[in-house]
C-alpha cells in the first residue's frame, strides 16, 4: 500500500499565495473589464460596440485580450516552470530547491505577465550566475577549496520579479517588448 503524499507547510504556503496571486490578478482583470464595459456603455460613440449593436462575443474578445491575455500566458509558463522545478527536484533528490522555491517562481512569473516574465528570468539568471562565480571565485583563490559551492536562489526569487515589476515602464520603451505584447 503507498503512503498517502502529504502537503508540507511550506508548500501549503505556496499554494495559498500562488491562488491569491490569481485570485488578485483575475479579480483586478474582471473589475477593470467592467469599467470598461460601463465607459463604453455610458459614451455615445462607444456604445455601438456593445449589445444590442454588437455581439457580446466582441466585448468578451476585446476585455480578454487586453485584460486577460497577458496574465494567462504568464499562467501556463508560470505552470509549466512550477510542474519543471518540482518534478526534477523530486527526481534529483531535493537538491535544487527548497519546498516553497518553485511556488515563488511561478508566482513571480504570473504576476509579471507577458512578456515580461523573459526579461524575469534573464535578470535573474544573469544576477545568480554573476553571483555564482564571485562567490566560487573568492573561495578558489582565498580558501583554495576545490569543492563546488551551492547557491540558493531562495531570497532572490520575489525581489527579482519586484525589481523587473517597478522598471518595466522603461522595458516597455524597447523594440522587443512591442514585437513580443499581444
Amino acid at each position: 500500500m503507498m503512503p498517502k503524499a502529504r502537503l508540507g507547510k511550506f508548500e501549503l504556503f505556496g499554494i495559498l499565495s500562488l491562488m491569491a496571486a490569481l485570485g488578485f490578478i483575475f479579480g483586478f482583470a474582471i473589475y477593470r473589464s467592467f469599467l470598461q464595459y460601463q465607459f463604453w456603455k455610458s459614451n455615445e460613440l462607444t456604445k455601438f460596440f456593445l449589445p444590442p449593436y454588437q455581439n457580446f462575443d466582441y466585448f468578451v474578445f476585446y476585455a480578454r485580450t487586453i485584460f486577460f491575455n497577458s496574465y494567462l500566458t504568464s499562467l501556463f509558463i508560470g505552470s509549466l516552470f512550477l510542474w519543471a522545478a518540482k518534478y526534477f527536484n523530486k527526481k534529483y533528490a531535493e537538491r535544487f530547491f527548497e519546498p516553497i522555491e518553485p511556488y515563488f517562481l511561478a508566482i513571480s512569473i504570473f504576476l509579471i505577465g507577458h512578456p515580461g516574465w523573459l526579461f524575469y528570468l534573464i535578470m535573474l539568471l544573469s544576477v545568480f550566475l554573476a553571483i555564482n562565480i564571485f562567490i566560487t571565485s573568492y573561495h578558489l583563490f582565498f580558501f583554495k577549496h576545490k569543492e563546488i559551492l551551492r547557491i540558493s536562489l531562495y531570497y532572490f526569487w520575489l525581489p527579482a520579479a519586484i525589481s523587473t515589476i517597478l522598471i518595466s515602464k522603461w522595458i516597455e520603451a524597447l523594440p522587443w517588448w512591442k514585437m513580443l505584447k499581444f
